[in-house]
């Protein structure tokens, strides 16, 4: 495998090169993550780039240095993001199947927060973190039952599908919130699929998030984040 990062490269210039090849073209690059930023300071919003898309050193140096935020789905990638450069406060622990090894690197190092997928989960981070004498910050994962009209295979935000905390399952999990001395709810979390190709989903997404955040207002519960 063969890789380059440069910019303004002739077409001549590639073919002296082998496959598989990726080529970053770093001015792109610098713009896009301006132009995200510009906007999302518009409406305070932090974004959080995902590791799991590139773990190129150059490319999360440059990320680094325009003040994102790190989504990771494993401990070595949030191993990676510290060694980068990006403070705790600024890293997010999502993805599935998070093992006790993992669940513990966030929280030696106190990370900012992470994305629950279910009830037992949510146990297992909160007996982890009594044992460390931690209080960890978690976002819940909702399923909020929203079609993405994607690929039926990549699609995430239907109850027919696997992933994350059912709107039947909330009400047993407020009950058992303040059982868990160890854990501190900041935030929620979605994700309803990939290669959409429409706003619609994402219209219809926010309204089932200010419906879910008016339940939790309901009863008595203010997410801090």
């Amino acid at each position: 495998m063969d890789f380059l990062i440069k910019t303004n490269m002739r077409k001549e210039e590639l073919i002296h090169h082998q496959t598989p090849f990726y080529c970053y073209d770093l001015d792109l690059l610098n713009q896009t993550l301006d132009e995200a930023q510009l906007h999302a300071k518009k409406h305070k919003y932090h974004i959080h780039y995902a590791l799991k898309a590139n773990t190129n050193e150059r490319i999360l140096n440059l990320i680094h240095s325009k003040k994102f935020g790190a989504d990771c789905v494993s401990g070595n990638e949030v191993i990676k993001a510290l060694e980068i450069g990006f403070l705790p406060s600024q890293i997010a622990f999502a993805g599935v199947g998070k093992s006790d090894e993992e669940i513990l690197i966030g929280l030696e190092n106190d990370i900012f927060t992470f994305n629950c997928e279910s009830v037992q989960e949510i146990e297992v981070i909160n007996e982890l973190a009594e044992k460390q004498n931690k209080t960890a910050r978690i976002a819940l994962r909702l399923n909020p039952n929203v079609d993405a009209k994607t690929h039926k295979y990549i699609t995430t935000g239907l109850e027919e599908n696997k992933f994350g905390i059912n709107s039947w399952e909330l009400e047993g999990l407020i009950e058992k919130l303040p059982s868990w001395e160890n854990i501190q709810l900041t935030g929620l979390h979605f994700h309803i699929g990939s290669q959409i190709t429409s706003m619609t989903p994402f219209k219809n997404l926010c309204i089932r998030v200010n419906e879910l955040n008016h339940w939790f207002l309901e009863r008595g519960i203010r997410i801090e984040h």
